[in-house]
């Protein structure tokens, strides 16, 4: 699975659990080991499923910013301000 398309997984992934509160133990499993290139067997407890929605909610943040291009600083051009002169009739 290319970065891209795993991303992409990920990011379905963590909507489906931000919009259903439900966590597919298999599925979060799954892309864990793939993102982490481990082979942990998937576990039902809680704690742990929310531990590596969390883990592969880091990684999608960290490879996003990794995707990002760098911008240069742009060195702002000062304006002068001019102050315009009251007429007094």
């Amino acid at each position: 699975m290319t970065n891209p398309e795993l991303k992409s997984e990920v990011e379905i992934l963590l909507d489906e659990v931000d919009r259903t509160h439900r966590y597919s133990m298999s599925r979060i499993y799954s892309l864990w080991n793939i993102v982490n290139e481990k082979n942990e067997t998937p576990q039902s407890c809680a704690s742990c499923l929310i531990r590596k929605v969390r883990d592969l909610r880091s990684w999608l943040e960290k490879e996003s910013e990794n995707d990002e291009p760098k911008e240069s600083p742009v060195a702002e051009k000062k304006v002068k301000r001019v102050r315009k002169k009251a007429v007094n009739d």
